[in-house]
């Protein structure tokens, strides 16, 4: 074994070290070979490869030794960054978002994103890796894949802006298209053979559902409905809160927006009065609890038993809000006025959403105007002749 020093190479135990200087520092790297005759040649040819290199300013060090410890003092080289600390860092970042959109992101680190990337080096994972993982993935739907996206894109636009990634591999990646779900809303003879099969339950269940029905409020926004907010004299409803998974936040616009209140749901507030006006701030209770609905969900069971005892096709409780707004545009509403009355920002959701039933209203608005002409004019050939 030859562990005699050459100039600038060092035997050391099990390993070789090197010694030079670059850019006005002294660097000692470690070769991980025992130091043998023919291994100490070739770290002190080595050696000498560097020396030249840092003559012509060629001279790279992280090409010889991306572990180095003092390139990393130096700044020249960084630390690996985990994916998974950088999505966690990521998501403590949005904290001030509404708890319902934490869980969602949540839930999608957990189930997709961390199990697959969770413990690569944040800068190894480049776009080819994403889309054969978002190709091979069965995914429950479009929109899960895209809702899967948002946190993904956050992340590693959050590196990228720490200079962690020259550039985000997700620059490329768009949403996949997904078919808007047509509303499914009931016809006014079955909202109320619905109420009137729900008479087998508490009447506080009637008097939810009929003000669902009639007053168009999103679910989120009927639970947390206080009596302070009903205006008798006015006939209106002040909507300026909703409650999502327990949490009580500001309504989906962020707004405050006062509907107008049709006979059908004053009446079903009239019916409640008797139950929780003098007892709690909340309209709606849960019968089965005596306190305010804890969320959404709740009334469930009330609602999918009804429609299958009726024999009616199974949809969600939500549809009471689009039946709301289908019934007022058959019966030929404003849609900029319905669109306020649901706490739209404009009229365009309105037109996208409902336009099958704009279209069929219009259309029978527009054949009556011909048919009123028609039953003004008499035709050529129906006029009798004057003898």
């Amino acid at each position: 074994m030859d562990r005699g020093d050459r100039p600038g190479v060092t035997g050391r135990g099990m390993s070789i070290q090197i010694a030079f200087t670059w850019r006005g520092a002294r660097f000692r790297e470690t070769l991980k070979l025992e130091p043998t005759k023919a291994n100490m040649r070739y770290a002190e040819n080595l050696r000498g490869e560097i020396l030249r290199k840092i003559e012509l300013n060629t001279f790279n060090p992280i090409e010889y030794f991306p572990n180095s410890k003092k390139l990393r003092r130096m700044g020249f080289i960084k630390p690996v960054a985990l994916f998974r600390e950088r999505a966690e860092q990521w998501y403590n970042a949005q904290s001030h978002l509404e708890k319902s959109t934490l869980t969602s992101y949540r839930k999608n680190l957990n189930h997709h994103i961390l199990p697959r990337f969770g413990d690569m080096n944040i800068a190894d994972i480049k776009h080819s890796m994403i889309m054969e993982w978002l190709g091979l993935t069965a995914w429950a739907s479009m929109k899960t894949r895209n809702n899967v996206l948002i946190p993904m894109r956050g992340i590693f636009e959050s590196a990228f802006l720490d200079g962690d990634i020259e550039q985000s591999p997700m620059a490329r990646i768009l949403n996949a298209k997904v078919q808007t779900k047509e509303p499914e809303p009931l016809t006014l003879q079955e909202v109320d053979a619905v109420l009137e099969h729900m008479q087998r339950y508490d009447s506080q269940v009637i008097n939810y559902f009929e003000f669902a029905f009639f007053a168009g409020l999103r679910t989120s926004e009927l639970i947390e409905l206080k009596w302070g907010d009903i205006d008798f004299n006015r006939e209106l409803a002040v909507v300026k809160r909703a409650k999502v998974e327990s949490e009580v936040k500001d309504t989906k616009t962020m707004r405050i927006r006062y509907v107008e209140l049709n006979s059908r749901a004053m009446a079903s507030l009239l019916r409640q009065k008797q139950h929780t006006f003098l007892g709690s701030k909340h309209v709606f209770h849960n019968p089965n609890t005596s306190k305010p609905w804890a969320d959404d969900q709740c009334q469930r069971k009330y609602w999918a038993s009804t429609l299958k005892a009726l024999g009616m096709i199974h949809r969600d409780a939500y549809q009471t809000r689009h039946t709301f707004a289908t019934m007022n545009l058959m019966a030929g509403c404003n849609p900029s006025w319905l669109a306020k009355q649901m706490g739209h920002t404009t009229p365009k959701m309105i037109y996208e959403v409902y336009a099958r039933w704009l279209s069929l209203s219009d259309a029978g608005r527009e054949k009556n105007k011909l048919e009123s002409l028609l039953n003004d004019t008499t035709a050529p050939h129906q006029k009798q002749r004057v003898s």
